[in-house]
């Protein structure tokens, strides 16, 4: 009887499509790594984002764990198939926008996280590809098999890290600026990349106002605030406030929003000289007027609820809505805290902005310069008080973005367009 003869070389090769399959698996798990990392934040951000981001994570784990066992060609075109529809999906977002949520039509902004996932989904369906096309006779030697997937391991492992550590769990740095024409940057507010800052721990208080925000209420002790932004002040305000602060408090909410609400109408705001110093069509947008912040800084008062520095709008379906005063003090005046620990004044560090305050990009650690014609530098203390009911109440410190467009939408239109 004849026997099949081995080849000398079949004990001591492997097919190189399984060195291949076993990288393409370790880089499908990272990714999807990113995504479940990203997924309770984009549940915040709007449901589908959420589930969207679960099931593409799922996805490419079980997909991953298929691919070690029964490499099979179905299942490499499928992978193929599955990154090419998720690189899709994020170029879309990074260019055009959203198409869905509350926020449509607006890029997102990319970050070394977001960008190292694409990266590593072009790899896997470039290495997909190759194996559907390649020569399935290629061979390697044993030793290749174990050696090339550790060296992709742990290099992947070693990005992966650096995205979760300087990502934080939203995996952009802090805000991007993109370049929409030579002389014009798009600044995107950092989502939810956050620091955790001191509050003060007392009972739960809430005390009514007359403002569309809602109640005044005691700071989490959780709440956060982007990176880029810090408190005016390193003390640590912890204190409970009094019965005279709280009354104070809730004056300056109601005054702010008796002086401000005819602010509503974007033409009145204009015509009073309140003109963008943040890119126009941004989810939120900010609006400074020049003759209010001169007289501040000539010695009028800075917490005017009638002629406030700053008014902050937010673009919803239904038009600009007046989402807060902000006031900001010049340098020399005190920052004086009426509602105590309810009334904080905060900073931000991050800013691009040129000589007449206009914010044209940030500095992250994607780009540690500042556009042609801006400078980096720690800017005046600044103060909200909210018109529209974010979570934290009309003196909360910040509030992301999407929670911003989600309670202007509830406030209503003013007949406004886009600000």
């Amino acid at each position: 009887m004849n026997r099949a003869v081995a080849r000398p070389d079949d004990q001591s090769t492997v097919p190189g499509r399984k060195v291949v399959a076993y990288c393409l698996a370790i880089l499908s798990v990272a990714t999807a790594v990113i995504h479940f990392a990203v997924a309770g934040s984009h549940f915040q951000q709007y449901w589908a984002f959420g589930v969207f981001m679960l099931v593409v994570a799922w996805l490419q784990v079980l997909w991953a764990v298929a691919l070690v066992f029964r490499p099979a060609q179905w299942l490499i075109g499928s992978g193929a198939l599955l990154n090419a529809g998720v690189i899709g999906v994020y170029v879309v977002t990074r260019t055009v926008g959203d198409v869905i949520g509350p926020a449509p039509n607006s890029p997102e902004a990319v970050g070394f996280g977001d960008a190292l996932c694409t990266a590593l989904e072009v790899v896997v369906v470039i290495g997909c590809v190759w194996l559907l096309l390649g020569a399935r006779d290629w061979r390697v030697s044993r030793v290749q098999l174990s050696a090339v997937p550790v060296v992709t391991g742990t290099t992947t492992a070693v990005l992966l890290s650096v995205a979760l550590v300087a990502g934080g769990p939203e995996m952009v740095m802090t805000a991007a600026a993109r370049t929409t024409s030579p002389h014009r940057m798009v600044m995107v507010h950092a989502r939810q990349m956050r620091v955790h800052m001191a509050m003060p721990t007392t009972a739960a208080l809430r005390i009514a106002t007359t403002s569309p925000a809602g109640d005044v209420s005691v700071p989490d002790p959780n709440m956060q605030m982007a990176p880029g932004m810090r408190m005016a002040s390193s003390a640590m305000c912890d204190a409970a406030p009094t019965r005279a602060q709280q009354a104070a408090a809730v004056r300056l909410v109601n005054a702010s929003w008796n002086g401000a609400r005819r602010f509503r109408s974007l033409a009145v705001a204009e015509a009073a000289g309140y003109v963008p110093i943040t890119p126009p069509g941004l989810p939120v947008v900010h609006y400074l007027n020049y003759h209010y912040y001169i007289a501040t800084a000539m010695g009028g008062p800075v917490l005017n609820t009638a002629k406030p520095q700053s008014l902050v709008y937010a673009n919803t379906p239904h038009g600009a809505v007046l989402a807060a005063a902000m006031y900001i003090s010049p340098p020399g005046h005190e920052t004086s805290q009426p509602g105590g620990c309810l009334t904080q004044w905060h900073v931000h560090t991050n800013l691009c902005q040129t000589a007449f305050g206009r914010v044209v990009g940030l500095v992250t650690a994607v780009t540690p310069k500042c556009p042609p014609g801006s400078s980096n530098h720690v800017t005046q203390p600044m103060m909200h008080v909210w018109f529209v009911p974010i979570p934290g109440g009309p003196t909360a410190i910040d509030a992301s973005d999407t929670q911003i467009v989600r309670a202007a939408e509830r406030v209503g239109g003013f007949g406004n367009g886009p600000a």
